[in-house]
């Protein structure tokens, strides 16, 4: 018992820092208003391109579609967004009994889209939220960055499940920017979190473990990640869209097949899909890097103690340490522009440490059949 109080001593440096971490960052709202609201809390009769049953009960945006009908949809234009850096979306939405459609994005959702001059859809981070299922109201909110090619923007209310019922609430649309102050508290939390690394690796003696340049280089891989910018995890949907469109191109075409016409019509028609099928791609790209660098953590950092004939009891501790520094990497996406901490970030790692724990189990017997004679 003592001994786990030393070690758990050790760590309160760490613990509190985090404590505070969140504690501010979940407080302070680095944006700040930058004019008067765009939208606020719109009627029916200011949306356009009404598509299925929509209908406005009490304020409320009512999206349904019934088993076998059509997808419900309703628009609201923002004035021209040339003037504005970012764009807060706030919104509520209830869904009941919405099926999900052929892809994951038919669904209830609430989204931003942007075009530039030619009136022409820009691709990018456009979705605020989709849900399917049943689900009592929920409240979200989400920055969006006015692209540079952009010369309006549109928030869509969408239900394009299979069937289902979708109420929206409270939407509004509100320029802002980054406050100033922002640079100056990120710069001092970078600073003190680089200061809490280089006391707690030495005193808990990481730099003595068995396989610590593998181990170290991990954690930095998994630091790269969680500081990547939103932005470049976007962008290489978009590099997979380009990609894929240029394979397209270079396939032979039957010229006999339909007038060009409608061929532009129906790549106008499929665009926004297919960028929300690579943004999915990649999102899932990213969830398997998150299971896969803590699972490989993980294993790392067992099979080193194991080489270095540990009690069984440290493969608590340093379970606790990974686990910590699931929490502590999270929390530094505050840091960051374009991203925030979730907990499906954190469920993923738990995920990985668990499944590198039940990997470890099954090879160290072997490891200790065939090793014992020369770590003993």
């Amino acid at each position: 018992m003592e001994d786990w109080r030393s070690k758990l001593k050790l760590r309160m440096p760490v613990l509190a820092l985090l404590a505070v971490s969140v504690l501010f960052w979940t407080n302070y709202d680095r944006y700040e208003p930058t004019g008067p609201a765009l939208l606020d809390s719109p009627e029916l009769t200011e949306g356009t391109d009404l598509r299925g049953e929509v209908s406005e009960n009490a304020g409320r945006f009512v999206l349904n579609v019934p088993k076998g009908g059509t997808s419900a949809r309703i628009n609201f234009r923002l004035p021209p967004t040339t003037d504005y850096e970012y764009i807060r979306v706030r919104g509520r939405i209830r869904v009941e009994d919405v099926v999900v459609g052929k892809h994951p994005w038919s669904c209830a959702r609430l989204l931003v889209t942007q075009y530039d001059a030619n009136d022409k859809w820009i691709p990018g981070h456009h979705g605020l939220v989709a849900e399917s299922g049943s689900r009592d109201w929920k409240r979200h909110e989400d920055e969006f960055e006015i692209m540079p090619t952009a010369k309006r923007a549109v928030v869509s209310l969408h239900q394009s499940g299979l069937e289902g019922l979708a109420e929206f609430d409270g939407i509004t649309a509100q320029p802002v920017r980054i406050r100033a102050s922002f640079t100056g508290w990120r710069l001092l939390f970078v600073v003190l979190w680089v200061v809490a690394a280089m006391v707690y690796f030495p005193r808990c003696r990481l730099n003595r473990r068995k396989l610590r340049l593998l181990i170290l280089l991990n954690a930095m891989a998994i630091l790269v990640g969680t500081l990547m910018p939103g932005h470049w995890i976007g962008n290489t949907a978009d590099q997979v869209k380009v990609v894929w469109e240029k394979s397209r191109a270079s396939a032979p075409v039957n010229k006999d097949l339909r007038p060009a016409t409608a061929i532009a019509t129906k790549k106008t028609a499929t665009e926004k899909p297919q960028m929300d099928r690579f943004s999915q791609i990649v999102g899932n790209a990213h969830r398997v890097g998150h299971f896969a660098l803590f699972s490989s953590l993980c294993f790392l950092v067992y099979l080193s103690a194991a080489l270095e004939r540990q009690h069984p009891i440290y493969f608590l501790k340093v379970g606790f340490d990974i686990l910590l520094f699931a929490v502590v990497t999270e929390s530094l996406q505050f840091l960051t522009l374009d991203r925030t901490p979730g907990w499906w970030g954190l469920i993923l790692d738990i995920y990985g440490m668990v499944t590198a724990l039940a990997i470890f189990l099954i090879v160290l017997p072997l490891l200790r059949r065939y090793g014992g004679s020369e770590s003993g």
